[in-house]
């Protein structure tokens, strides 16, 4: 089975990776026209996973950045590779003018484009069965994340200077706060010179990296907590990879080895789990199922938190459907999640049949996705896709379920977290489903389980952000585990 492994690193490419730039100090170099290209090799563990290649254009009216991420990957026969293509175009202040993204995956494709008006940008997604335009308000200060690094670099760098940078994540559609702090300055050789550069990090919701920059502002190389590198290459070197990057890799990049195994963890009705190391004890969410026992600071300045996670309990009270949910966007469709297409609002129809009970329906639609969806090593990147091709992972099932209990009117939310393995004896990420029938109740399509088991840690909330979430959580949380 293979779990969130995948979507982790496509979440590290989209926003790990800072683009090689060029360097202008201030706009009146801006008079002049150029371009320049430059390539870099993707590496997790020694292995050479990807590339980038970043092609940049300007002239005294604009800056144009036309940036590829690759990475290529295998499960068995298919192959996953991913390919996200990116333009980018601000004006000669560095501002946001335009953007367009377009990610594909074995056969599916999603694309977002957006164009700055004032102070607000809209923005337009499409993927297979969706086409949404929307907006969102930005600050004079917000910078695009795939070229924040130009507008520092525009101003200077001087070591010592750090800040506080508001970022739009383009690929995510949201908000973030970026830390950074230029370090030292630091010789690296590259193609048999010695370069020198700044070292900057970076961090954001989670994810740190530290960027080497060379005087011309191209990125020489990067490093991220998760255990990835990048490194300027020429285009001839950065192209040539090794063999793909297997799922059993993934899995093994993510997995969370407890102090001992659980035996018969699908069984096990209460479990006392210890997480650390935490930025926050908020960051783990409470509910039903879950609380936050205890939370105790460490000496580094981190938490350790103490949390008993129970089995869903029994539920057995009827629930009319259409009964009012928390939040009216459990009943939304998206561009993962196109709960209005008539192909998924035909199939939810046909599944509640003249039922009324909300909770009754959803263990239906439970078992049908479980029954019918192939347990395959694939990604799917919608609850279309999946429908289409009755195959896929967790994240497969979950969008699934999610757009076939909302086209039935019930709210439903995704979330994310962690689970235990007996196959691995170890804890993977994973994504299951929530609905709203009087209360919140948690499911779990690919395990074909109506009520979770205790090994079902949830951590966050939500589709792309709750999966963004998630990377305060990866390559740095340890478990330990006890009964009550």
């Amino acid at each position: 089975m293979k779990f969130l492994s995948q979507a982790i690193l496509i979440l590290w490419m989209l926003c790990g990776t800072v683009y090689a730039q060029p360097l202008f100090q201030g706009s009146p170099l801006l008079q002049d026209s150029g371009e320049r290209e430059d390539w870099m090799g993707t590496y997790f563990q020694g292995q050479k996973i990807g590339f980038t290649r970043v092609q940049t254009r300007w002239t005294p009216k604009s800056i144009k950045v036309d940036s590829t991420v690759f990475f290529q990957i295998r499960s068995k026969s298919i192959d996953q590779s991913t390919t996200i293509h990116q333009k980018t175009q601000l004006n000669p202040d560095f501002k946001l003018h335009s953007f367009s993204i377009l990610q594909e995956i074995t056969g599916h494709r999603q694309q977002v484009e957006g164009k700055m008006q004032a102070n607000q940008l809209n923005y337009r997604i499409k993927s297979r069965g969706f086409d949404r335009e929307k907006s969102i308000e930005f600050s004079e200060e917000t910078l695009p994340s795939s070229t924040f690094l130009l507008n520092l670099m525009a101003k200077g760098l001087q070591v010592g200077q750090k800040g506080i940078v508001p970022l739009f994540l383009e690929p995510f559609q949201m908000m973030v706060d970026l830390e950074y702090e230029v370090l030292r300055k630091e010789n690296l050789e590259y193609e048999g010179q010695t370069v020198e550069t700044f070292a900057i990090e970076q961090k954001f919701s989670g994810i740190e990296t530290t960027l080497w920059v060379a005087k011309d502002g191209s990125v020489i190389k990067e490093t991220t907590n998760q255990g990835f590198e990048s490194f300027k290459e020429s285009a001839q070197v950065a192209q040539k990879l090794d063999e793909p990057l297997t799922v059993s890799s993934l899995i093994t990049m993510s997995l969370v080895k407890p102090d001992r195994p659980i035996n018969k963890a699908d069984r096990v009705r209460k479990v006392i789990f210890y997480l650390q190391p935490l930025r926050s004890p908020d960051l783990v969410p409470q509910d039903q199922r879950q609380k936050l026992l205890k939370a105790e600071k460490l000496s580094n300045g981190l938490y350790r938190a103490t949390l008993e996670v129970k089995t869903e309990p029994e539920w057995s009270l009827p629930s009319e459907v259409g009964v009012a949910g928390p939040d009216p966007k459990y009943l939304e469709d998206s561009a993962e999640v196109q709960s209005r297409h008539p192909m998924i609002r035909a199939l939810a129809r046909e599944l509640t049949g003249e039922q009324h009970n909300a909770w009754q329906i959803a263990k239906d639609i439970n078992r049908w996705v479980h029954l019918n969806l192939e347990k395959e090593l694939v990604d799917t990147v919608t609850a279309l896709d999946a429908l289409h091709e009755r195959r896929g992972e967790c994240q497969s099932h979950t969008f699934l379920f999610t757009a076939l209990a909302r086209a039935a009117n019930i709210p439903t939310r995704i979330v994310n977290g962690l689970v235990y393995s007996a196959e691995y004896e170890g804890f993977l990420y994973h994504a299951w489903p929530e609905v709203y029938v009087g209360e919140w109740r948690a499911l779990d399509p690919t395990f074909g389980q109506d009520r979770v088991d205790a090994t079902h840690i949830k951590l966050t909330e939500g589709t792309s952000e709750g999966l963004f979430r998630l990377m305060e959580f990866v390559g740095k949380v340890e478990i330990d585990w006890s009964k009550p």
